[in-house]
């Protein structure tokens, strides 16, 4: 697939990221989709990455309307519509539904009455806009809630309408996880912490190491390697250094397959990127 490349405005699109291209701005990310409240209008969570991580707290991935105590998923004028949802399970178990840009399967579909976090099993799920991961949540297949949030503990819940329920109802068959999700909260490169990686690439991460890997007995080419903080009940399993590559993660001889965007989106923003790894980005 080809690299994501920002633009002016909000909207997500799918250029490819040629030699001589700008670097992506953090303040044109899919992965700040979402709005929230401020001083009575609506402010869009494109910023740079200084507010991102002062306002990460108070970040709400829904719109709540308070007085009809509704959640509901913003337009695409706020970073474009999710366009595939993957959901994954327990020991790794998953699959993806694509969506519509408009319409009962689309992200539209997504809104409901605003509700408690509920109790039981969940599947975890990952929106995609372009190649990109957007903000990560939870389905609580029996209960029909949706969670989506960038941080635990999980909070903006909202219970689906009859099209949520028929468009993810896919994820029924997935085995159900009970432990919250182990995440990255910090991901460095070469010592320095890589402030932009709070979003697409946390996720993109979380989502590789969640799902089976493929042996490699040698490291895959243009691979970059991070240092990188877990947080959650298996972080002292997962590994503390690895390589991002076009192909997926890499570690101990173990490919964890992944799509080449969120490594090209991380090649683009690197500090002291190499003329190798920025020509390799090309198509």
């Amino acid at each position: 697939m080809d690299c994501p490349r920002a633009r002016p405005s909000a909207a997500v699109s799918r250029p490819t990221c040629g030699r001589g291209g700008q670097r992506a701005d953090l303040a044109t990310l899919p992965a700040a989709r979402l709005t929230f409240p401020r001083t009575g209008a609506r402010q869009s969570l494109y910023g740079d990455s200084r507010r991102i991580v002062q306002e990460m707290p108070r970040r709400l991935p829904v719109t709540l309307l308070v007085a009809l105590a509704l959640v509901s998923v913003p337009s695409a004028a706020a970073g474009g519509a999710f366009e595939r949802i993957v959901g994954v399970g327990a020991n790794g178990a998953s699959l993806a539904i694509s969506l519509n840009q408009t319409g009962g399967r689309s992200d539209a579909v997504f809104s409901g009455t605003a509700v408690a976090v509920p109790r039981g099993g969940y599947v975890r799920v990952y929106p995609f806009i372009g190649g990109l991961p957007a903000i990560p949540g939870r389905y609580y297949t029996a209960s029909h809630v949706l969670c989506l949030y960038w941080h635990e503990p999980v909070s903006n819940c909202s219970r689906l309408t009859a099209n949520g329920v028929t468009l993810l109802s896919p994820f029924v068959s997935l085995p159900l996880r009970h432990l919250a999700p182990t995440a990255p909260v910090a991901v460095r490169y070469r010592s320095r912490l890589l402030r932009y990686a709070n979003g697409n690439i946390f996720a993109a991460l979380e989502l590789a190491l969640e799902r089976p890997a493929l042996l490699r007995s040698a490291t895959p080419p243009d691979a970059i390697k991070l240092g990188v903080t877990w947080h959650g009940p298996r972080a002292s399993r997962l590994p503390r250094s690895l390589f991002r590559t076009p192909t997926g993660v890499y570690t101990s001889r173990r490919l964890f397959p992944l799509q080449r965007s969120p490594w090209c989106y991380l090649v683009e923003n690197l500090p002291e990127a190499s003329a190798s790894l920025i020509e390799a980005t090309s198509p």
